[in-house]
């Protein structure tokens, strides 16, 4: 069912083991929510125009990258699904609506105040690395590498990050290994270029370092992680956590750590 380590993976692993023995081990597949399907789309409409200045050094009309970002918003919840808690889903296609402005709002500020500052090495570049004591790869994608060295990743979100959220980012760690073993040297500068969905649609560039023991640490965790999946040991989400909410959570309601009472469906759903 795990073929390889990727970050999404063990985030999900140190949020809810429970969640990922639905997902990887029963294929019990939920699709991500509307915030997930705004961020592919910024994503998408970037990376379009990266892939472009790779080849004429310019950065793409504003126009061409918010329509790569709206269409792959679409795209997503078309090919995909979207989830919706269940108290939410009368106002679904209003969200799927506003949503469509949002991304095109986003793709705009990235466009004025992200893109004139890159120049891409590459872009979309996937990884597959080998570690000491583990058998399985870690692989993942990073979205940008400049020529001058800056490991960027896009993230959009309802607001800006606390500068922990992105020094204790595990996705950055691996990264940031990834990036060393593909050029022989990490990033000069690494950073989450954050946009968020508030009324002024701001951006925000937060810098934060690793070193090489960091990435020791994610690898201990690792092995913890495929431990306790050998010995078939999937513990439930702390009750107290955010994510442990129907809000959140698809599988709230059929979760067996779930007492009954707590899940009375809303009238009319």
């Amino acid at each position: 069912m795990i073929k390889s380590i990727r970050q999404s993976l063990l985030n999900s692993w140190y949020m809810c083991p429970e969640a990922v023995r639905r997902r990887y081990f029963l294929g019990d597949v939920m699709p991500p929510g509307i915030a997930a399907k705004i961020g592919t789309g910024v994503h998408e409409g970037a990376e379009v125009n990266h892939l472009a200045k790779i080849v004429t050094g310019k950065d793409e009309p504003l126009d061409v990258i918010q329509d790569a970002a709206r269409d792959a918003y679409i795209r997503s919840i078309e090919n995909y699904g979207i989830f919706f808690p269940i108290e939410e889903r009368s106002t679904a296609n209003i969200q799927m609506s506003e949503g469509v402005d949002i991304t095109t709002d986003l793709a705009g500020v990235y466009h004025k105040s992200l893109a004139p500052l890159i120049m891409p090495e590459f872009v979309e570049k996937r990884f597959e690395m080998d570690v000491d004591g583990i058998d399985l790869p870690f692989t993942g994608t990073i979205d940008l590498l400049t020529t001058d060295n800056w490991l960027a990743d896009l993230k959009t979100a309802a607001r800006k990050w606390p500068q922990s959220k992105a020094d204790n980012s595990i996705q950055c760690t691996i990264y940031r290994e990834a990036v060393k073993r593909e050029t022989g040297k990490p990033p000069d500068k690494m950073s989450f270029e954050v946009f968020t969905k508030t009324k002024k649609r701001e951006h925000h560039s937060i810098v934060t370092t690793r070193t090489d023991e960091d990435f020791e640490f994610v690898v201990s965790r690792a092995k913890l992680m495929l431990q306790s999946i050998k010995a078939g040991i999937f513990q439930p989400c702390d009750p107290d956590s955010w994510n442990c909410n129907p809000k959140w959570c698809g599988y709230y309601w059929t979760c067996p750590h779930i007492p009954a009472h707590k899940k009375i469906l809303p009238k009319g759903a």
